[in-house]
């Protein structure tokens, strides 16, 4: 089985207008998405942001985590898979330093783009028989812009409803994500 890694990208990213900026990071893409890595079995969780006081403030906040007493162990747990980093390539070089080869590195998006796609079913099946590791890359704002999408291997389908509302927090779309790649649920009818 391959590894399975996760980046929250804060730049390059879209702003409402289509502009690249770098956006804030916030607690709750810190704790709920690694818990959900860690449900999943990601191997590390790249929170992706170039400014020094964005990152301070995210350090701060998770040894704030991994301190806490009494602070129950499943966040820590969670939290110890937390690795904070300046930039996309900062964290595809660690992910190359651990595994020895660069990972197949998938976009996400809430839009229909133009690039290399792969669908859910794909993916699973080459997670569950490949070696090469898969590094799944999340927007922040409103998404990946350009020279971020540049970088990527191939792109998943958005999350997608029944109406036209695609608005999704980036903590609920990891999670689902997560879930189409690695549940081990069965349904089962009664």
């Amino acid at each position: 089985m391959a590894e399975l890694y996760l980046g929250l990208l804060h730049y390059p990213v879209l702003n409402r207008a289509g502009q690249s900026v770098a956006s804030a990071i916030t607690g709750l893409d810190l704790t709920d998405i690694a818990r959900s890595a860690h449900t999943y079995q990601v191997r590390r969780y790249f929170l992706i942001n170039p400014l020094p006081s964005q990152r301070r403030i995210a350090e701060r906040m998770l040894r704030y985590w991994l301190s806490a007493e009494p602070e129950p162990s499943h966040r820590r747990e969670a939290l110890q898979q937390v690795t904070i980093v300046a930039t996309l390539e900062d964290s595809l070089r660690q992910v190359f330093a651990a595994e020895g080869q660069r990972p197949l590195l998938v976009g996400t998006s809430a839009r229909r783009l133009q690039g290399r796609p792969i669908g859910f079913d794909r993916l699973r099946a080459q997670l569950e028989r490949e070696r090469q590791p898969v590094y799944l890359l999340f927007g922040t704002g409103w998404g990946l812009a350009e020279a971020a999408r540049e970088m990527l291997d191939c792109l998943l389908p958005p999350l997608e409803g029944p109406g036209d509302y695609n608005h999704l927090s980036v903590r609920a779309a990891v999670a689902i994500v997560l879930d189409r790649l690695r549940s081990r649920t069965v349904i089962q009818e009664e």
